[in-house]
């Protein structure tokens, strides 16, 4: 387990319909780049629900019957947890307008659903940026003392005075800005037609009901010209497509993302011929780069 930090505790899974309003109630708390408070969460006796578990596999793209959890779902039993550090009333930051950046997951041997797990989680890390304020989320699951799954989960956080800065340069800063080199040798793998009601299924199915997903007005009272797919939805659909038997071996998927997927949208995930476990996603020209990542067997 990581240096311990005395945890919020929790009895049963907080209610995120509940969460979020209070995230909207504390839209205008004033963002800081002080030091973020040592803040941890953990809650013990948790049981996945099967029937959640094939729920989520079968819109993300998993083998609904693998006998192990999809790499990805263990996100879904430790949110909860995220949501409530970053609503803590000492948490500096609003909540409502955090960027999920990045996203590295590392299972180090396949849960079974049965399994009765605890989750910490805890404020882990900070670095101010030309951007803002990063800070991570590192979470653990055990299983009878055992450490079987863990992820650092990297929030931005546009900050006023990075804001700032960037608008003194105004259109210029915006037209010099290049975009990062996409591999032009990467195969193409997969295609993906994501429909217009992804945000709403996938919200159904993880309680990640943030407004920006949900719908298009909904979307644009917070700043984008229509609705985005969930970020870990994403990244489930890619375990899915890469790794389809993760139960087997333990696996290291990161991903960095770089561009919100609007819906509805059709997406390419490109992959490495040389085997390096490296891919992206974009669009068919390879214009635009959604995320990109690497996925390997194995932790480490």
């Amino acid at each position: 387990m990581m240096d311990p930090v005395s945890p919020l505790l929790f009895r049963e899974t907080p209610s995120l319909p509940g969460q979020y309003l209070r995230a909207l109630l504390h839209r205008q708390k004033p963002s800081s780049q002080n030091s973020l408070p040592a803040l941890a969460a953990l809650q013990s006796h948790v049981m996945p629900d099967v029937h959640h578990v094939k729920a989520y596999a079968e819109l993300c793209g998993f083998n609904a019957s693998l006998s192990t959890l999809p790499i990805t779902y263990p996100h879904m039993l430790a949110f909860p947890l995220h949501m409530e550090l970053m609503l803590h009333k000492r948490f500096p930051l609003a909540l409502i307008g955090l960027v999920h950046i990045r996203n590295r997951i590392t299972q180090y041997r396949g849960i079974q659903p049965h399994e009765t797990l605890s989750i910490y989680c805890v404020l882990s890390g900070q670095r101010n940026t030309a951007k803002g304020l990063e800070f991570d989320i590192t979470s653990q699951v055990c299983s009878a003392g055992e450490l079987v799954w863990q992820s650092v989960s990297t929030n931005l956080a546009r900050l006023r005075s990075s804001t700032n800065s960037n608008n003194s340069n105004g259109k210029a800063a915006e037209q010099k800005r290049t975009r990062e080199p996409l591999p032009p040798h990467y195969a193409l793998h997969s295609q993906w037609s994501l429909p217009e009601d992804l945000g709403r299924r996938y919200a159904k199915v993880s309680g990640d009901s943030n407004p920006i997903h949900l719908w298009p007005a909904s979307a644009k009272l917070l700043g984008f010209k229509r609705h985005i797919a969930h970020g870990m939805w994403s990244k489930a659909r890619l375990a899915a497509t890469l790794y389809p038997q993760p139960d087997s071996e333990a696996c290291t998927l990161d991903v960095e993302f770089k561009q919100p997927v609007f819906l509805p949208s059709k997406v390419c995930l490109f992959t490495d011929p040389d085997l390096s476990g490296q891919f992206y996603v974009a669009d068919a020209e390879r214009l635009q780069c959604y995320l990109r990542g690497v996925i390997q067997e194995g932790s480490y």
